[in-house]
């Protein structure tokens, strides 16, 4: 297998933001065999794209994984987005973009290390956030709007904070975060949001390919 430092995919076109897509997968521990088969089935399902995510392996294993499941999903289908989550090593490698939050780098630092139509996105959980990442993010996440199981004991932020938070940030595409079902995806585009992140809706599901399309129903189609 070729090195990181050697290893590029073409990189994908640049990606305007008012057109990015409104279903994004947060596919967290990918590295593992069966998060990676779950993953590939949620794409072939139509999951337009996917944020690879592990905090929990070294660099070399995730760079690997990373190079693996990319293969996997271009051979899936055609058009998939994917965007690396905080290693930034990582990104510049693949061609991909950049999502940042509490373990990756400053979004300032991470314009600077990737080409200027790079996709950086932040995570955030309020408007200073926010306003720090403010001239170098291409979109947000904010989370969690509802309660979560990865997040015992917040109540959520609920949906007046989402509304508040896109009505602060009106040029940034918003993606809601936090214990959204396909139920709760309309409610979530009316506070504002552009769309969704799903984590656990998606990858813990009995079926997949079934959550995927009940997702990808309550967006708007275009």
């Amino acid at each position: 297998m070729d090195d990181e430092s050697t290893f590029h995919l073409d990189p994908p076109p640049a990606v305007r933001r008012s057109s990015l897509p409104r279903l994004a997968l947060i596919a967290d521990g990918f590295t593992e065999a069966g998060r990676a088969d779950r993953t590939v089935e949620a794409v072939r399902a139509g999951v337009p794209w996917v944020h690879l995510r592990d905090h929990a392996v070294r660099k070399e294993a995730f760079a690997k994984a990373a190079r693996e499941l990319t293969g996997r999903l271009c051979r899936a289908t055609s058009g998939v987005l994917m965007s690396i989550n905080s290693r930034t090593g990582v990104a510049e490698a693949l061609g991909m973009g950049l999502h940042t939050g509490r373990y990756g780098p400053t979004p300032g630092v991470a314009r600077e290390r990737l080409p200027p139509d790079a996709l950086v996105g932040v995570s955030t959980h309020g408007r200073d956030e926010a306003e720090a990442a403010r001239g170098a993010a291409d979109y947000f996440f904010f989370s969690p709007v509802f309660p979560t199981a990865s997040k015992p004991g917040h109540p959520g932020a609920g949906l007046k904070a989402l509304r508040d938070f896109c009505r602060a940030f009106p040029a940034l595409p918003v993606l809601a975060l936090g214990g959204v079902t396909p139920e709760r995806t309309a409610a979530c585009l009316d506070a504002g949001a552009h769309g969704v992140a799903v984590l656990s809706g998606i990858l813990h599901a009995d079926a997949p390919t079934d959550a995927t399309r009940a997702y990808l129903k309550a967006l708007p189609s275009e």
